[in-house]
């Protein structure tokens, strides 16, 4: 018995493959199960059909927590460990040789604090994007960009007394 015509086999191999990948929406109307990957340092972002409401200087706290006091913390240079971040960041003019004429959070101006510069360019005028992962920038999540450009704009509210009692 002879061998099936090569291409008989091929043909055979490229169904195979083809349906083993499941169903595609752009090629057959079909659904795409594959989950897909959410950056877990979005959690800090409020639900997408969430009321808009202020950002706290608590949220930006935690965002710094969690992305940056790794390297800013009070050997760092720059502090952004609580109680320090507000003050150290806020109104302050941006380190040398990082200064690029910034200011580092310039309240109600989000596109002239060099924080939000870092975070949000991929070349920003000095150095590199921030967060850094081990070797290359690590950018945010776009949704915690957004909330640290809603804090300044929204004057980079200070932290607030908890208000409570002895």
């Amino acid at each position: 018995m002879a061998p099936p015509p090569l291409n008989t086999i091929l043909l055979t191999l490229t169904t195979i493959l083809a349906c083993s990948r499941g169903a595609s929406p752009s090629a057959d109307g079909g659904t795409d199960d594959r989950a897909v990957a959410v950056d877990p340092r979005a959690a800090v972002c409020p639900a997408s059909d969430a009321a808009t409401a202020p950002v706290t200087y608590l949220q930006m706290q935690r965002i710094f927590d969690d992305n940056c006091v790794s390297c800013h913390d009070v050997d760092g240079g720059l502090v952004l460990t609580a109680p320090h971040s507000w003050s150290d960041l806020v109104n302050q003019l941006a380190p040398d040789p990082d200064t690029c004429g910034g200011i580092l959070v310039a309240p109600g101006n989000a596109s002239g604090s060099y924080l939000y510069q870092k975070l949000s360019s991929a070349s920003p005028c000095y150095g590199t994007q921030m967060p850094m992962g081990e070797f290359f920038p690590d950018p945010l999540p776009a949704c915690v960009i957004a909330m640290v450009e809603a804090w300044i704009a929204e004057g980079a509210p200070a932290p607030v007394a908890d208000g409570g009692g002895d």
